[in-house]
C-alpha cells in the first residue's frame, strides 16, 4: 500500500500521449515527488520527436526524461522469439503491443534500480490489458517495487475529461488523441476508442494509421530469406531486423496488407473492438510458417501449432518473464535449427500469395511425392500401415 508522504521518487512509463501527460502533471501535484519519465522508442522517432517528448515531459513536471531507441533489442529479443513460436492471439493479433510491454518493463526495472526508485507509475486504464502486463513484468523483475496506476483511482472517468484537464493546465494534446487511442511500434499499431466502440459500424477511413493511403494495385514480388527461423534478407539483400520490418511495413501498407478489425477477449474479462495494422508481421509470419512446413517433421510441426496458442496466451497475459515462457522458447529454438531458406511471395491489393520456397534442409522429396515418372514410393507398404494405424478402432469379431 502506497503512503503519499513516503513517496519521494516516482518513475513513470511515459509516452507523451494524453494519458501519461495528464498523469505526470497530476502526480507532481498530488505527491510533490521527484518524477523520472521513461520512454522506449519502439517505432523509430525522429530526433525532433524525441526532443519534443523530452521538452514536454520536463515542462509538465519531470525532473528527468529518458528516451531510448530500443527497436533493435525489441526485434531481436522479443519479436523474434514470438515469431519463431508462430504466436498470434485469437488468430489475427500479432501482439505488437503485448510483446513490447515486457521490454519496457525491463527498462523501467533497470532505471528504478539505477536511481533508487521504489514507486513506478503507468498510464494504463483500470480495464485494459497493459496494466496487467506492466505490473506483472515489474513484479517479475524487481523485489521491492510499488506500482502506482492513477487511472484506476483518479477523478477523470473519460478521455474527454482528460482532454479538458490537459487544456486547463496547458498540456499540449495532439488532434489524434481526441479521436482514437493509439499504440504504435515497429511491429504494428493498435487503434481503439471513439467511433470504433460501436462494432456495428465500419471503421472510419481516418482510423487506419499505416494502410490508409493510396492503394498500390501493381503486384510486388519479394523473396524473404531466413536463418534458424529469423528473417535475414529481403530480395537477397542482407538487412538488420529493424530495416527488414521497416521495408515490409512500407511494402505491405501500400497494398493494405495486415489489417485486422476484431472483437478481442481482454485479460480482465471484457470484450473490446480493436483495429490492428501489422503489415510486416503478417508477411514475415506467413513466410516463416510456410518454411516450417517444408523443413519440420509432421509431429514437431503439429505439436508446435498447439504450443503456439499457449505461447500466445502467456505473452498476451503479460507472463513473458515466467519460467514457462522461457521453457517454451527453449523448445522453440530447438525446432528452428533447420528453419533456413527462402520464401517467395507476390503482394497484391489486400492480400499476398506464396509462390515458391527453397531450403537446404527441406524434407520434401519429389521422388516420393510425384505421380509421374520417377516415382519411388513403395505402395506395398500402404496396406500394413493402414491396418496397424487403425487397429485400436477397427471392428473385431
Amino acid at each position: 500500500m502506497i503512503v503519499e508522504d513516503d513517496v519521494k521518487k516516482i518513475l513513470i512509463a511515459y509516452s507523451g500521449g494524453l494519458d501519461t501527460s495528464c498523469m505526470l502533471h497530476w502526480l507532481k501535484k498530488k505527491y510533490k515527488a521527484e518524477l523520472y519519465a521513461y520512454c522506449a522508442d519502439l517505432s523509430g522517432m525522429s530526433l525532433a520527436e524525441k526532443n519534443k517528448i523530452i521538452r514536454k515531459g520536463l515542462a509538465t513536471g519531470a525532473k528527468k526524461v529518458i528516451v531510448e531507441d530500443m527497436r533493435d533489442e525489441f526485434m531481436r529479443n522479443y519479436v523474434f522469439p514470438a515469431l519463431k513460436a508462430d504466436a498470434v492471439y485469437d488468430g489475427e493479433y500479432f501482439m505488437a503491443t503485448a510483446i513490447g510491454r515486457p521490454l519496457i518493463a525491463s527498462r523501467l526495472a533497470h532505471y528504478a534500480r539505477k536511481y533508487g526508485i521504489k514507486t513506478v507509475a503507468h498510464g494504463c486504464t483500470g480495464k485494459g490489458n497493459d496494466q496487467v502486463r506492466f505490473e506483472t513484468g515489474l513484479y517479475s523483475l524487481v523485489k521491492d517495487v510499488e506500482m502506482l496506476a492513477p487511472l484506476r483511482f483518479w477523478e477523470f472517468r473519460t478521455r474527454e475529461e482528460e482532454v479538458a484537464y490537459a487544456k486547463k493546465n496547458n498540456i499540449p494534446v495532439s488532434a489524434g488523441s481526441k479521436k482514437y487511442s493509439l499504440d504504435e511500434n515497429i511491429w504494428g499499431v493498435a487503434i481503439e476508442c471513439g467511433r470504433l466502440e460501436d462494432p456495428s459500424l465500419p471503421p472510419p477511413a481516418d482510423a487506419w494509421q499505416w494502410t490508409g493511403g493510396k492503394l498500390k494495385k501493381r503486384e510486388t514480388k519479394i523473396t524473404l530469406s531466413f536463418r534458424k527461423g529469423v528473417p535475414v534478407a529481403v530480395n537477397g539483400r542482407v538487412m538488420k531486423p529493424v530495416a527488414i520490418a521497416e521495408k515490409l511495413n512500407a511494402l505491405g501498407s501500400a497494398h493494405k496488407i495486415g489489417r485486422a478489425d476484431i472483437i478481442e477477449s481482454r485479460i480482465v474479462g471484457i470484450k473490446s473492438r480493436e483495429l490492428y495494422e501489422s503489415p510486416a508481421a503478417k508477411i514475415i509470419s506467413a513466410a516463416h510458417f510456410d518454411l516450417e512446413r517444408m523443413v519440420l517433421d509432421r509431429e514437431t510441426l503439429h505439436y508446435k501449432e498447439k504450443l503456439a496458442k499457449d505461447f500466445s496466451l502467456l505473452v498476451y497475459n503479460g507472463r513473458w518473464f515466467s519460467p514457462l515462457r522461457e521453457a517454451l522458447s527453449a523448445f522453440v529454438d530447438v525446432t528452428q535449427k533447420n528453419v533456413t531458406g527462402s520464401v517467395t511471395m507476390v503482394l497484391r491489393p489486400w492480400s499476398f500469395e506464396i509462390i515458391s520456397r527453397v531450403s537446404p534442409y527441406s524434407i520434401y522429396s519429389r521422388s516420393l511425392a510425384t505421380y509421374a515418372v520417377g516415382d519411388k514410393f513403395d505402395r506395398s507398404l500402404a496396406e500394413g500401415f493402414i491396418k496397424l494405424s487403425c487397429m485400436d478402432i477397427a471392428k473385431r469379431g
